[in-house]
């Protein structure tokens, strides 16, 4: 089993933004590529998978994130501008562009739960996100 957090944000989370994400919340694992570059697992020094790092997808209808994270519970990272699909009365949501991003835990693994939350609050903080918790809460 693992746990998922989301990220949606108002920019893409590029590659280089990915990288410096990385860098700041968890130095110390290593990075491989996977699932034919559509994945990025990161790995503690004994190879083991610590979390896989979905590519970020453009999101077609804003209101689908509403139905797809119903219910989970939405951090804000103080200081970032939050997507109008999540405050309602600021502004209307089909004129932002929207980006989905998943970060995958295996259960189990040491810390990956505290790592996967710190990426994630990273990318957001970085491209103007929230971060969807896993059902149950973060760490």
């Amino acid at each position: 089993m693992s746990s998922d957090w989301t990220v949606v944000s108002l920019r893409e989370p590029d590659q280089l933004t990915l990288i410096e994400a990385m860098v700041a919340a968890v130095p110390d694992l290593n990075v491989r590529q996977a699932a034919d570059d559509s994945l990025l697992e990161l790995l503690d020094d004994a190879d083991e998978l610590q979390l896989a790092i979905e590519l970020p997808r453009l999101v077609r209808v804003p209101q689908e994130v509403t139905r797809l994270l119903a219910g989970a519970e939405i951090s804000a990272v103080p200081g970032t501008t939050v997507p109008a699909v999540f405050t309602p009365g600021s502004g209307d949501p089909a004129d932002q562009p929207l980006w989905w991003q998943e970060v995958h835990v295996r259960d189990g693994a040491p810390q990956a739960s505290v790592r996967a939350e710190s990426l994630c609050h990273e990318i957001a903080r970085r491209c103007d996100g929230v971060v969807a918790l896993p059902q149950g809460g973060g760490v």
